[in-house]
């Protein structure tokens, strides 16, 4: 009779765990073969209707990440032989770095600088919530009081935009120059990570960009905070790719042969000797020692992710810094399509060009606001936080139709996926006054 119990507690026992893990694998399983094709042949068909669009100026779009962790932040490694390639395969033009200080005294500029490969690199901080680049050197008291040191390192021509928008600060802080309206970390908070842990690691390199996607929500709270500061005055929206890549397993060789385990935000899990049993898992050492790697986020799938694009006269410091202060540039997701040649610019009632997203202009100056994009979708034409114009979802354009009213005037573009529209574009406003 004992036996017989215990038989039947074990194949319970069986019959769960396989359901548990039918439960656990089966979507991502799913996502493999069905689904994550499915996506990449849509975004395949989508480059079909690609088009060239003629530039209204005589300035470069120019594609960039903002707020990036090197080996200078305490949890991250990552060195110009993971960072460049990275940035290369993605079509990264330029990198603004925001590694955490290590005190409360921060002296820039620090780490990595300059052109690298063709790709440029500004060393900036992240602290207290701000994304900072003084652009010259400087030494960062972070005790002082946080306005204080925004106005030290604005007054001295350096940029301070908010970070982790989704976390308090204050907004009534004069200084402060932009915002972050998108932060992938900060779209990873409000759901469960492991579901999407487990579909990562079945879907492993090929698919890790569309995994990962499964954690977007689109940020709605903090889309309409930039409107309603838009309101009183100029702020820059931007997108944080917030790049680590430390959300890994990594193992590497320490000087007396022992293998040295590096987890989660750069932590040292363990060390342990090489045996005949674990052997097979070393590799033979990349560029940066990694004998072992077990990736989830990787620079090249957040350079790739969703990517700012500037609209400057030149590829250096100076004149992206100059334009990223104006608000010259949009933002976009582009693991689902590349958005340079995206135009969206003010016509006078000559017809000319009298301003581009970023700009200010009088409202007796402006007869009409255009958007134009080299690929269709929806676009969406908002005043002041409300949607006043929708195109339909294979436009290639939107013009501003109705007699213009003053305030903030920015463009989003929705791209079909699955049957379903998603963002994909986000601008600067245009000003009217």
């Amino acid at each position: 009779m004992l036996k017989k119990i215990i038989k039947r507690l074990l194949l319970l026992l069986s019959g769960f765990l396989v359901l548990l893990l039918l439960i656990t694998f089966t979507p991502g399983i799913w996502h493999y073969w069905v689904t994550y094709p499915s996506y990449d042949r849509e975004v395949r068909d989508l480059q079909k209707f690609r088009r060239e669009v003629l530039s209204q100026t005589k300035l470069n779009t120019y594609r960039g990440v903002l707020h990036v962790h090197s080996y200078l932040s305490h949890d991250s490694r990552g060195t110009l032989d993971d960072i460049i390639p990275a940035a290369k395969k993605d079509g990264i033009d330029f990198i603004f770095l925001t590694d955490h200080p290590h005190g409360d005294i921060d002296t820039l500029p620090k780490g990595y600088r300059g052109m690298h490969d063709g790709v440029l690199i500004e060393p900036g901080t992240e602290k207290q919530g701000f994304d900072c680049w003084p652009l010259q050197p400087a030494i960062i008291d972070w005790k002082a009081d946080k306005d204080s040191v925004a106005r030290n390192i604005v007054s001295k021509g350096g940029i301070i935009f908010y970070a982790h928008t989704e976390e308090p600060h204050n907004w009534a802080n004069p200084f402060y120059q932009g915002m972050e309206i998108y932060n992938f970390h900060t779209d990873t908070r409000d759901q469960s990570p492991v579901p999407i842990l487990f579909n990562i690691i079945i879907n492993g390199n090929r698919y890790r960009h569309w995994a990962l996607r499964e954690f977007f929500n689109e940020q709605t709270t903090i889309l309409s905070r930039w409107d309603s500061l838009n309101k009183i005055r100029k702020i820059v929206g931007f997108s944080a790719v917030d790049s680590h890549e430390n959300q890994n397993i990594r193992a590497r060789y320490l000087q007396d042969g022992r293998i040295l385990w590096v987890g989660n935000n750069n932590h040292v899990l363990d060390t342990m000797e090489v045996k005949f049993w674990n052997k097979w898992l070393f590799e033979k050492p990349d560029k940066s020692g990694w004998v072992f790697k077990f990736l989830i986020d990787t620079y090249e799938t957040g350079f790739n992710y969703i990517t700012n694009y500037v609209v400057a006269d030149s590829l250096t410091t100076h004149s992206l810094a100059d334009n990223l202060k104006k608000g010259h540039l949009f933002t976009a997701f582009k693991t689902l399509a590349d958005a340079k040649g995206f135009q969206y610019f003010g016509l006078n009632r000559n017809d000319s060009v009298c301003a581009i997203l970023g700009d200010s202009v009088r409202i007796d100056q402006v007869k009409m606001l255009r958007a134009e994009s080299p690929l269709p979708g929806q676009f969406r034409l908002i005043h002041d936080g409300k949607t006043i114009a929708v195109s339909s979802e294979n436009c290639y354009q939107i013009s501003s139709n109705k007699v213009l009213e003053k305030g903030a005037y920015r463009i989003e573009i929705h791209l079909k996926l699955q049957g379903k529209l998603i963002p994909w574009l986000y601008s600067n406003p245009i000003y009217i006054y």
